[in-house]
């Protein structure tokens, strides 16, 4: 059986599994590309359902358990199996009550989400996104359990847990952790700190990624990073593609000052059109990077020094961008300045008269013999 996230919901008082909630969750993931399962919908006939909802939960690459009052029997033999398959176990409360009493020790280190109340609909697609994205990680995500998370992000899930869970003993802190990169793990449930480092526009950044982690793509289109180029990259403060870009535009510039010189205006052109192609389709990526380094080299701090240090390394710099447009603006017209000054030479030459276009194109005369 391929990859899939395992629904165990212990029925709504229809048969066992006519969850309406399970079927909408199902939806949800299976809408991204994912596959889901849950009973009976996924059941086969003539074996036993036990035995299949067992293998199920030994190939999935992440398991949901719905947690409503009343709902204990049927849910405890499940979790109990995925704990002892190690895996990532994603617990949603459907109503503000919390678990049975029986059910709290087998969720500790779950991860939590709140499915009630207001924000009921933004909570499921977020749940929906993280867990096909899990599921897109590709073979063996489902042997796995999930590395951890750097320090602060750990603490801030810790600190997230609904309150009935203050009871069981802590775990012990993670260690810091290298940042996740794309196509090694989804963007963690707790975003905070990658949003302290983006700054300005985070919501289509963080929606951005996380259809990059649905899809398993590097491949991202962004607007700004094609058209704007160097000067995106110097707002966003990647200062290192920005001064390779910044000599690409100069030297491209420099190649099409002489229009008269087809090959080289031609050579300039893709020179200065092709790497957009390039930043427009991998900046995404590119910056994901960049705040994922930012992010792990804040792992030691403490949350507050934390955000406040991402927030002053990461964001934007309308300083840098100002200081790009110049710089660019003024090597630009010192590279083409030769280019121009030959072209107003040539010009004068074709306004002369015949006889003194003629004297202007003459050698000079050789030097006079010195005198004895």
């Amino acid at each position: 059986m391929s990859a899939h996230v395992f629904i165990s919901h212990g029925g709504d008082g229809d048969s066992h599994g006519g969850d309406g909630e399970a079927a909408a969750l199902a939806a949800r993931i299976e809408a991204l590309g994912a596959t889901a399962w849950l009973a009976p919908r996924d059941l086969a006939g003539g074996e036993d359902p036990a035995d299949q909802a067992r293998r199920a939960i030994a190939g999935c690459a992440a398991f949901v358990v719905l947690l409503r009052e009343g709902a204990d029997a049927p849910l405890r033999a499940e979790i109990e199996a995925a704990r002892a398959a190690a895996k990532p176990i994603h617990a949603v409360r459907l109503a503000g009550a919390a678990p049975a009493a029986a059910l709290v020790p087998l969720l500790d280190g779950a991860r939590w989400t709140d499915a009630f109340g207001a924000d009921r609909d933004t909570a499921l697609s977020a749940l929906a996104d993280s867990l096909a994205a899990t599921v897109a990680g590709g073979p063996g995500a489902n042997d796995a359990s999930p590395p951890a998370e750097p320090e602060p992000v750990a603490a801030a899930a810790a600190a997230a847990q609904p309150s009935f869970m203050a009871a069981s003993p802590p775990a012990p802190p993670s260690p810091p952790t290298a940042a996740s990169l794309p196509g090694k793990r989804p963007l963690p449930a707790d975003t905070s700190l990658i949003e302290a480092a983006i700054g300005t526009n985070q919501a289509y950044y963080l929606a951005h990624w996380r259809r990059m982690d649905a899809t398993g793509k590097s491949y991202n289109w962004n607007w700004a990073a094609c058209i704007l180029n160097v000067f995106w990259f110097a707002f966003r403060k990647m200062r290192g593609p920005a001064i390779l870009l910044g000599i690409v535009w100069v030297v491209s510039g420099a190649m099409m000052a002489d229009p008269a010189n087809r090959t080289l205006f031609k050579a300039g052109a893709l020179l200065l059109v092709l790497p957009s192609f390039v930043t427009g389709g991998f900046g995404n990526l590119w910056y994901r990077r960049r705040i994922e380094r930012l992010v792990a080299g804040a792992a030691t701090m403490d949350r507050a020094r934390a955000i406040a240090h991402l927030r002053a390394r990461g964001g934007t710099s309308p300083l840098g961008l100002a200081v790009a447009i110049v710089a660019v603006l003024l090597l630009s017209v010192l590279a083409t300045l030769p280019a121009a000054l030959e072209q107003a030479r040539r010009q004068q030459r074709i306004e002369l008269p015949a006889g003194q276009r003629a004297a202007a194109d003459a050698p000079p005369p050789p030097n006079a013999p010195a005198a004895d």
